[in-house]
């Protein structure tokens, strides 16, 4: 992980999918470390591992995917408790 989160978690997210026909900002949050794998250099697709990691981790025996090409992402911070400011 190029920046990585703060102590153990929680972490939150701010996701801005720019799609123009619906555009939305999403507000996630990372509770468990485990729930963030990193993914490999140069990375366009969901390869076969991430995949069946995802399905461990999601409890959904056959997750879909659909690329939301249009996303700009921020791991949001509290200043002052250990974040790079």
């Amino acid at each position: 992980m190029a920046y990585p989160p703060p102590g153990n978690g929680p972490w939150h997210v701010l996701i801005l999918d720019g799609d123009p026909a619906d555009p939305k900002w999403i507000l996630t949050t990372v509770a468990r470390p485990e729930d963030v794998r990193p993914a490999r250099p140069g990375a366009a697709a969901v390869d076969g591992v991430t995949a069946a990691w995802v399905a461990l981790s999601s409890g959904l025996h056959k997750p879909a995917f659909t690329a939301m090409a249009a996303v700009r992402c921020w791991r949001i911070d509290q200043p002052g408790r250990g974040t790079q400011q």
